[in-house]
């Protein structure tokens, strides 16, 4: 498999985990599961991507860039937009939200 198959092939696996699993996050993007919006990804020339969190006392590491996949953490809060909207999100990404972040599912 080459290095775009295989880079395809995990962005599908993201998307179809996000699509199928409703106690998923429904965010498009990734961000480190405990520290919120602190990825950084890269290409790498022979291998594909890496995406790392760049908190110093994190060692989270992920082998395709996950800023670009959807999100495939369980959903744990729910975020009530300014518009009236909810939608459910993990942890990561209740931190950085610009919404009312209500704690568990909606019923």
């Amino acid at each position: 498999m080459s290095t775009d198959s295989a880079t395809a092939a995990l962005y599908a696996q993201a998307l179809q985990s996000t699509a199928t699993v409703p106690s998923r996050c429904t965010v498009p993007w990734g961000v480190c599961p405990e520290h919120g919006g602190t990825l950084k990804s890269r290409a790498r020339a022979t291998e594909g991507f890496d995406s790392w969190c760049t908190n110093p006392v994190c060692f989270n590491v992920w082998p395709y860039d996950r800023l670009d996949a959807a999100c495939t953490e369980p959903a744990t809060h729910t975020i009530q937009a300014d518009g009236g909207d909810r939608y459910v999100v993990c942890d990561g990404h209740a931190q950085i939200t610009d919404g009312q972040v209500l704690p568990g599912l909606p019923a």
